[in-house]
């Protein structure tokens, strides 16, 4: 599937819409609370590794850590230390950091590539339906490069190419077109990119297909880790369901043995 690719990577696409991509996105995946079935597991893994800093790579608009932080404090867990990057920092995003900083989010303003993770970035490295946009090579280096800087990692996609997730894609511009009114803080963009001149719904639906048949598949996600649990780390892989749609979170969980949460100066 290497020769697909999706429209909100490409160099071309302009970044005014693609922030208004990733913040629809986000939207879909807050609605639907695509990935509540991985909280517990996520942060009982983050406990075993004494990581009480995330990076998250390939952030966009934030995914879904603004609703796992909250999770995660309804549990009892303490204030997190989330810092959010992308190769394409969003705008929107950026305007609304102190709003985020209170709740120990943190978007970085510069572009971070996931190939290629700055040596001060340390912490718990999570990746959310976004590890299927690395090549095999790519994705290998990511992996080792965690394990190389003793960093725990957790990698999360909802897309896959299974019969109920890709039904639940044609449902992605009907949940837009229903909630994007009451999505806050309000925006007029948002109602001419995705009503007047629906782009935005389009691509979604376009771009979450076309994820669906890139997304790595537990063998081959298996096949990655081979010879990397010798360096002193436990791979988890598996798939979990739930939240409001039955579709499939396929995860990969490294986990260094013994190990505690790094300091990082951003």
């Amino acid at each position: 599937m290497g020769r697909l690719f999706e429209i909100h990577d490409q160099p071309w696409f302009p970044q005014f819409l693609r922030d208004q991509f990733v913040d629809g996105l986000q939207m879909v995946l807050e609605v639907m609370e695509t990935y509540q079935p991985i909280a517990q597991l996520l942060r009982e893994r983050m406990q075993e590794c004494n990581s009480e800093r995330v990076v998250d790579l390939c952030s966009g608009s934030g995914g879904p850590w603004p609703s796992l932080a909250r999770h995660f404090e309804l549990q009892g867990a303490g204030l997190l230390e989330v810092l959010l990057t992308d190769k394409y920092p969003s705008t929107t995003k950026l305007h609304d950091r102190k709003a985020w900083a209170a709740k120990g989010i943190h978007y970085l303003e510069h572009s971070i590539d996931a190939t290629c993770v700055p040596a001060n970035l340390q912490g718990f490295r999570t990746l959310f339906s976004s590890f299927h946009h690395l090549n095999r090579d790519e994705a290998c280096s990511l992996l080792q490069d965690s394990v190389n800087r003793g960093q725990g990692i957790g990698i999360f996609e909802a897309p896959g190419p299974h019969a109920l997730t890709l039904l639940s894609v044609f449902f992605i511009p009907l949940a837009t077109w229903l909630f994007t009114p009451f999505r806050r803080p309000f925006r007029w963009s948002r109602l001419v990119w995705t009503y007047l001149i629906p782009i935005i719904p389009f691509v979604l639906f376009f771009d979450g297909f076309i994820s669906c048949l890139r997304a790595y598949p537990v063998r081959e996600l298996s096949e990655m880790t081979k010879g990397l649990g010798d360096s002193g780390y436990r791979w988890e892989i598996g798939e979990q369901t739930g939240g409001l749609l039955p579709i499939r979170i396929t995860y990969l969980i490294g986990s260094p043995l013994g190990s505690s949460g790094g300091s990082a100066d951003y």
